[in-house]
């Protein structure tokens, strides 16, 4: 019972966290791409930073689609 109760705590955060805006949505194009070039700079990445870099990526590649429609 403990377990279900748990796993019913984790899973209602998760999908709390999940509908939330992201920090890279709320910045502007330029900053974004901005920081693009500063992720396109760096050769050597540590997984943290390459995690950062890719979630730019995608905000970038999602605004792209947004603008097509």
């Amino acid at each position: 019972m403990n377990q279900l109760k748990i796993i019913l705590l984790v899973s209602v955060g998760m999908l709390a966290t999940a509908c939330t805006e992201s920090k890279y949505s709320k910045m502007s194009d330029a900053e974004l791409n901005q920081k693009k070039r500063h992720c396109d700079s760096i050769p050597k990445k540590s997984p943290v930073f390459a995690t950062g870099c890719e979630n730019i990526a995608k905000e970038i590649e999602r605004r792209r689609k947004e603008k097509r429609k």
